[in-house]
């Protein structure tokens, strides 16, 4: 394997979209090679003075790429060039800098002014961190991937990157990664509420919808153009939608080509004002298909209404007496009616929706099943465990140590 030819044409395509540099270091963290034009800049003031120490650590023995983050909330990846017969070192290969998200140059002053550096170094680093781009997670995952490629020829994943912070960093150096892994905090919980309106035809959506707009605004990208933002999140929610509508049981065709329609509607919106007016529009009509779908399945409105508002009110304690006369049917006929219709018992369906939420809260919060269990209106703790380990087949906690997505 040619290491530096490869290296080259990973310079290359990423130098299409991304002004990121590779620096090649001896084991000893000596420069070797570097595309940076401003070398003195780059290196001695926003990277070693910080990460020398953990990078050569894990140098010793780390085989994975190394997320390497200083105190300016600047990341670099390093990767590693080892004799594939002994395992020795050869070098270090590192791409960056960049930027996991907006920094203030307010609070960049303030940290550099908390560092014994001359003026002039301090006027550099800001002229430098000016050109520094700003890379989305997801790209500085890839990047790393690709790395590691074309030193080594192994396939990895992002989970297999290391970050440095598990090598002796403070807190003050670990800005930027936690940025990477809090910065959606909350909102799968929020998005999985939204989209289990639209599966089950839920009209009562607009408390998820709002709950996960507040939690983000979207995907987070850096761009001038405000509108161009908002399209760019809008079209990801169509997708979103479209896939949960799918799930509710919609044809995947009529899905795709609802998609398609809205996505050109978005593209073609003049103001920011017509793309918000659209993401109520497209939701609505989603929903009202996959309601009209289940009244087509012989689920009359009666049912369906009785089902919407089990889903809404979730937490409650229901009785079949309250919901009968809710639909203003007497208890046995309503009990009959709706097993007839969806082919299980109010009771049975009461508990099914309870665990889907429950296994929600216990793969997306911290809660704990005490309060899952009371949040949910169960009798106590044990007769929560007892429902959930018959609906699912494990108890709450064995379903907690294989979902948690936090």
């Amino acid at each position: 394997m040619n290491v530096r030819k490869n290296l080259e044409l990973f310079q290359e395509l990423i130098s299409c979209s991304q002004s990121l540099y590779l620096w090649t270091y001896s084991p000893d963290m000596q420069l070797l090679h570097t595309t940076c034009p401003d070398s003195e800049a780059s290196g001695d003031y926003i990277f070693m003075d910080d990460q020398i120490g953990p990078l050569i650590e894990y140098s010793k023995e780390g085989h994975y790429p190394l997320v390497l983050p200083s105190f300016l909330n600047v990341l670099w990846v390093a990767a590693f060039e080892r004799e594939k017969s002994t395992g020795e070192l050869l070098h270090i290969h590192i791409i960056g800098p960049m930027f996991s998200g907006e920094n203030s140059q307010q609070k960049i002053r303030e940290k550099l002014e908390s560092r014994n550096w001359t003026v002039h170094s301090r006027l550099m680093v800001l002229k430098h961190l000016e050109n520094v781009p700003i890379v989305p997670s997801n790209l500085m995952f890839q990047y790393s991937i690709m790395l590691h490629y074309c030193i080594t020829g192994e396939k990895i994943s992002s989970s297999d990157l290391v970050y440095s912070s598990m090598y002796g960093n403070t807190d003050e150096n670990t800005d930027a990664i936690r940025n990477v892994s809090k910065e959606h905090l909350g909102i799968w919980a929020a998005e999985q509420d939204l989209l289990n309106a639209i599966r089950t035809g839920n009209s009562d959506y607009r408390k998820a919808f709002n709950k996960s707009s507040n939690l983000s605004y979207g995907i987070k990208i850096t761009t001038a153009d405000a509108l161009q933002a908002a399209k760019y999140n809008l079209i990801t929610l169509i997708t979103l939608c479209s896939r949960a509508a799918i799930e509710g049981g919609l044809s995947p065709s009529l899905s795709y080509n609802l998609c398609d329609y809205y996505s050109q509607r978005v593209i073609d919106a003049g103001t920011i004002s017509e793309t918000s007016s659209l993401a109520n529009i497209l939701i609505g009509d989603y929903i009202r298909r996959v309601q009209e779908l289940h009244i087509q399945n012989n689920i009359s409105k009666t049912v369906q209404s009785c089902c919407d508002y089990i889903r809404t009110h979730i937490g409650e304690k229901f009785t079949i007496d309250f919901l009968a006369a809710r639909a203003g049917y007497t208890e046995y006929y309503f009990s009959r009616k709706f097993k007839q219709e969806t082919g299980m018992s109010l009771n049975d369906f009461i508990k099914q929706e309870k665990i889907r939420k429950a296994e929600l809260l216990l793969s997306t919060t911290t809660m704990s099943i005490q309060d899952i269990s009371t949040e949910l209106s169960f009798n106590s703790r044990s007769y929560f465990s007892e429902v959930f380990q018959k609906v699912t087949g494990e108890s709450p906690g064995e379903y907690r140590k294989r979902h948690l997505k936090i």
